[in-house]
């Protein structure tokens, strides 16, 4: 496995200060508390140039993150952290794991920690098509893998499509606490706050004006997007619909709204912006894109209103879904999930 070494940044973070524990013996090591940082030996998960920072308390839709995501391309290898046995495959322990729930798995540990590896890739190689299967071969319930074994491959599965794909990894300890890996991860050779190649657009210093093209524009418009901002196709070019998307943020955060994308703008998109974030609060309706739809049509589906493909776009099918479901559940019948029509589909 690679190890990317060196910080092209630093960052000073001032958090909540947690307890960390030292685990020599990993196996007989008491109960840690809810997001303790923990100094427990294992391998990279990821095989290849990746970054990542302290996402551990990030909020999200179903609430606090209590996990790490790990930015990679899809089809890096991901290696298990520990000796063990795979316990789940697509959260379930039995011999046929439903391919629609592709593609997670949970490994127990030999020393009975626990890891879990979410947002396996589920495309076919070089397509966002959700016809792949991101676990490799010989991967199942009950399989015995050394640590550094690959295990399945990174993606953007589940409430991951429409984001940049990462692999969302979870540490919990003996009794089943959920600890915050981030200090492990970086002992075992993880490229942290964005050292090496870095995020072309928080780690990157060119103003960005309408005319610009690059991996930072690219970058721009993934993140103006998640953020429920839409700029447009992420093409990495930067034209008027990046533009005005650019100034709605801009006004949103109350920063000058000039259109360009300078040390304020990044700072301020910086400090919204976590991958994956949903916007809990938000009205979804027909045009909408992003993880919180596709989190909305799994839930239609699971509810037996068809929003077709849980692709995370809020297309004309999903559209009709929520209409069928809004007149099930007696509630207005308008087309938009906002707190009522969010809180009868438990979402």
């Amino acid at each position: 496995m690679k190890a990317i070494a060196g910080l092209s940044r630093v960052f000073v973070m001032v958090a909540v200060v947690l307890p960390m524990i030292f685990v020599g013996d990993q196996s007989s090591a008491s109960a840690a508390e809810l997001g303790e940082l923990v100094e427990y030996q294992l391998t990279f998960p990821v095989d290849g140039e990746h970054h990542f920072r302290d996402w551990f308390w990030s909020r999200r839709s179903g609430g606090i993150h209590h996990a790490q995501d790990i930015m990679a391309d899809k089809m890096l290898p991901v290696l298990a952290v520990a000796d063990g046995t795979i316990r789940q495959v697509n959260w379930t322990g039995g011999s046929s794991p439903d391919p629609a729930r592709c593609c997670t798995l949970v490994l127990k540990h030999d020393d009975g920690w626990e890891s879990r590896y979410i947002h396996l890739n589920n495309d076919t190689p070089g397509t966002d098509d959700g016809a792949g299967w991101g676990i490799a071969e010989g991967i199942a319930p009950g399989v015995h893998v050394a640590a550094g074994t690959v295990i399945g491959w990174v993606g953007d599965s589940g409430n991951a499509e429409g984001t940049a794909s990462h692999l969302h990894f979870e540490l919990l300890d003996p009794t089943g606490v959920y600890v915050n890996p981030f200090h492990a991860l970086a002992q075992a050779g993880g490229n942290w706050l964005g050292s090496g190649a870095g995020d072309p657009l928080f780690d990157g210093s060119r103003l960005l004006r309408v005319g610009d093209r690059g991996a930072d524009v690219q970058r721009l418009q993934v993140v103006l997007n998640e953020l429920g901002i839409s700029p447009g196709a992420a093409d990495g070019i930067f034209g008027p619909f990046t533009a005005a998307a650019v100034r709605g943020f801009q006004i949103d955060v109350g920063i000058t709204a000039d259109g360009l994308v300078g040390p304020a703008t990044r700072a301020a998109l910086d400090a919204r912006y976590d991958p994956g974030t949903q916007q809990p609060d938000r009205i979804l309706r027909l045009g909408d894109r992003g993880p919180d739809v596709t989190r909305l049509q799994e839930l239609l589906g699971d509810a037996g209103h068809d929003p077709g493909p849980a692709d995370g776009i809020f297309g004309t099918r999903t559209n009709a879904a929520v209409h069928s479901f809004q007149a099930s559940a007696r509630l207005t019948v308008d087309g938009l999930v906002g707190p009522i029509t969010r809180s009868a589909l438990g979402f």
